[in-house]
């Protein structure tokens, strides 16, 4: 079976794009992964061509297409990482909509310019009854008997939520025991990266600090 060649366009960083890459990989699909530079000419025409003007882009199939949501979830329904049910896939929308309230939460302290304001808005983050433990835990109590969110078999909100919390176990980004109250979205992060094909790619893709 041929499979569909793509560009995907973004930053040289992990963030929005790189559950889109994995999935690309999981499904067998060639991709050019363009990464550009903030300001540049390349950047500007990007952000031109991208129906929202924002990047990831996604080109390819037919297709133009920006926001990262909408782009992870039509790469992982090519791929067949998606619920095979309406009441599933509701399953993995509410859970990755759950993580987005989150990282725009979490947005304050990321867009943040004065270093002290900033680390005081982290620190007040994970505090013990802060907002980030709080949004852990709703997402702790919509993994069922796990690993994934759909027990058995992993989908591409587990992917979502795996490259997120890569980051913020980090010291510079955020806590490296996040996860010591979690022990479901804990299992859930080891059972994605210890996924054979998705662990390939953890080691051959470019490194990046975040």
């Amino acid at each position: 079976m041929s499979r569909s060649c793509f560009e995907l366009v973004y930053f040289d960083s992990k963030g929005y794009a790189e559950p889109i890459r994995i999935l690309l990989h999981l499904g067998g699909h060639k991709f050019t992964d363009t990464r550009l530079t903030r300001g540049s000419s390349r950047f500007e025409a990007a952000l031109k061509e991208s129906p929202g003007g924002v990047l990831p882009l996604l080109r390819g199939n037919g297709i133009v297409a920006c926001q990262s949501k909408a782009c992870t979830r039509y790469v992982a329904a090519l791929a067949g990482y998606i619920g095979s049910t309406p009441e599933e896939n509701l399953r993995v929308d509410m859970f990755v909509d759950e993580l987005y309230d989150l990282i725009a939460a979490y947005d304050e302290v990321v867009h943040e310019t004065n270093l002290k304001i900033k680390e005081d808005k982290k620190a007040k983050a994970y505090e013990k009854n802060g907002y980030f433990r709080k949004y852990l835990r709703y997402l702790e109590d919509m993994i069922e008997d796990g690993p994934f969110i759909l027990g058995d078999k992993m989908t591409w909100g587990d992917i979502v939520i795996m490259s997120f919390l890569e980051l913020k176990q980090t010291p510079q980004y955020g806590r490296p025991d996040l996860l010591a109250d979690f022990p479901k979205l804990h299992r859930q992060y080891e059972a994605v990266r210890d996924d054979i094909n998705v662990k390939f790619w953890l080691e051959i893709r470019p490194r990046t600090l975040k």
